[in-house]
């Protein structure tokens, strides 16, 4: 047995499946917390009879109690029900549960306060709304009350309102909710006042993507929802924007790894992961000791070529290496000393055009957001990075395929449909290709990039007003993906950081900044180990998304239409 063997096995796998493990057991449920949902389907009305409803909760009653969780659910709740079945619901909690609650029907809002009719419901005014309605603000304080630790709603409750001629006002949909309890999270099919569709299928609209979502591995709520909110989207054409309300404390995952009696294969990491984790470390660290610890696991191994020059740069020495063997077109030109902001280079003819960044110091993060804190300094020494998303064209040209959803858009339009490891072998077979060590970017480095020396929510300021010079997004995309490069640049000469499609970078998910590296490095140790972290927004996103400091998290093999990638090149 040495340091680096323990009976058979290399240490380093050893402790990187406990971390993968420790993140997984993190995010299952205490052992003291229950998990428990009330769904309701509304849809037999004496008045503006709805189709899916019942469909609806009967579909999410098999999908929550599949998740684990104790389901109560009642079809066409009538006047006499209301009563007793919210007593009956909150009696059975305990403190700390973990409380779903769904509905689906008609829902009206009556001086800002939310109700949800009986089926049986004979509103002549406003004043009979009360009396024939489950009261939503009522609801919240009963789970308040049972000290629920978490407390989820998704209302599928804004179709047309039959009741519009007996009230007085003229609002439509549901309204917002400004107050709601601690650890509260709502989630409406569509925005404050508008209505939603009751589907053409045997679901609603919006249910049916919240089923399509919600059995997800590895996917924390916010994220959940962030990805029902742009399908709901497309599918309405816009016409249908789902909205939240509220927020939780830490993370909640409705199928939080996939963790059985034994430890699944899926579950350990393959040998090219566990050689990517030492070598994001050995770059991490960016010792002498560290490259000489990669070369003697992996010396004949994918990043071998850039460990020895590496190696040879930070002790001050020479290094010969074997020739790479490449393409005539493919030999990459060495950076020019002193370059500046802007400066294109490009390693061969269908190769991803690089910018030179330069180094520099800067504050990321915000105070907008809990994940997006503490706002710290950090120091980015100069690298390269894409001038463009990676194309559909550039990836073909490599990969040798193209995943995209959106082909239609042509060669010229980022590639997208890719998870982080489609990523990592994109950046290891054009590494092989020109001989030069191409990456994700960290974290840092993409929001220095992104910034371009703006403190502002976005790399030209704060103003939103601009943003559609800048970006791609829910605004002026006509829900679509855009070839790149149509929009301005940044002050770096970068082109689509905001907006057009997300961009997978190096790091692992965590819930803050706190203890964050300060040199500009990926942050790969802790957090998350089954996540990896997204940047920048995307054409179906609304302009919070697609601020500078902005992020997401999904698992390493997690794929949807808009998310692609923006390649980094090492010095």
């Amino acid at each position: 047995m040495t340091l680096h063997r323990l009976n058979g096995f290399r240490l380093d796998r050893v402790l990187a499946v406990l971390w993968v493990l420790a993140g997984l057991f993190a995010a299952l449920p205490s052992a003291q917390a229950a998990r428990q949902a009330l769904v309701i389907g509304n849809a037999a009305y004496t008045e503006g009879a709805l189709k899916n409803p019942v469909n609806d909760a009967r579909a999410m009653d098999g999908k929550l109690t599949a998740l684990g969780f104790k389901v109560m659910k009642v079809e066409n709740l009538k006047r006499q029900q209301i009563g007793r079945t919210l007593t009956a619901f909150a009696n059975g909690l305990k403190p700390g549960d973990e409380v779903v609650v769904f509905y689906a029907g008609h829902g009206v809002q009556v001086k800002g306060i939310n109700y949800l009719p009986a089926v049986d419901a004979d509103i002549q005014s406003e004043e009979d709304v009360a009396l024939n309605s489950l009261n939503l603000n009522t609801l919240m304080e009963r789970l308040d009350e049972a000290k629920a630790g978490l407390k989820l709603l998704f209302l599928d409750a804004c179709r047309n309102n039959p009741y519009a001629r007996s009230l007085r006002s003229n609002d439509r949909g549901l309204a917002r909710v400004s107050a709601a309890p601690s650890g509260t999270l709502i989630h409406f099919a569509t925005r404050p006042g508008s209505v939603a569709a009751d589907g053409s299928g045997s679901n609603g609209l919006y249910t049916s993507q919240l089923l399509r979502f919600i059995d997800s591995p590895d996917l924390p709520v916010e994220t959940m929802l962030k990805r029902v909110s742009a399908a709901v989207t497309v599918e309405s054409r816009k016409q249908q924007e789902p909205w939240t309300e509220g927020s939780i404390v830490g993370e909640f995952y409705f199928r939080p790894g996939a963790l059985a009696a034994t430890v699944k294969p899926e579950l350990l990491l393959s040998d090219a992961q566990v050689e990517q984790q030492a070598w994001s470390a050995a770059q991490s660290g960016n010792t002498a000791a560290g490259y000489s610890a990669y070369l003697e696991e992996y010396p004949k191994g994918r990043f071998a070529a850039a460990a020895r020059v590496a190696r040879a740069s930070v002790a001050g020495q020479a290094v010969s290496l074997a020739p790479v063997q490449a393409p005539a077109a493919a030999a990459a030109p060495a950076l020019p000393a002193g370059s500046t902001a802007g400066q294109v280079i490009k390693d061969c003819a269908d190769c991803p055009e690089m910018v030179a960044i330069p180094a520099g110091s800067f504050e990321m993060g915000s105070t907008e957001s809990a994940d997006e804190q503490p706002v710290h300094q950090v120091n980015v020494p100069a690298f390269l990075l894409g001038r463009t998303e990676v194309t559909q064209g550039q990836w073909r040209a490599v990969m040798g395929s193209n995943p995209s959803y959106f082909k239609a858009c042509g060669l010229d339009c980022p590639v997208e449909n890719v998870s982080w490891n489609d990523a990592q072998d994109f950046a290891r077979r054009l590494s092989q290709k020109t001989g030069n060590t191409y990456r994700l970017p960290s974290e840092a480095e993409w929001e220095y990039a992104a910034r371009a020396g703006s403190r502002g929510k976005w790399s030209f300021g704060d103003d939103e007003s601009q943003l559609g010079d800048y970006a791609w997004f829910i605004g002026n995309s006509v829900s679509k993906i855009h070839p790149a490069a149509q929009k301005r640049p940044n002050a770096f000469g970068l082109y689509d950081m905001h907006g057009n499609v997300w961009e997978w970078v190096q790091d692992t998910g965590h819930e803050n900044y706190q203890g964050a590296p300060s040199d500009g490095s990926a942050w790969i140790n802790g957090g998350g180990q089954a996540r990896r972290v997204f940047r920048g927004g995307a054409w179906i996103n609304y302009p919070g998304l697609l601020r500078s400091a902005n992020g997401d998290r999904s698992g390493p093999d997690f794929r949807d239409g808009v998310t692609g990638l923006r390649i980094a090149r090492t010095h």
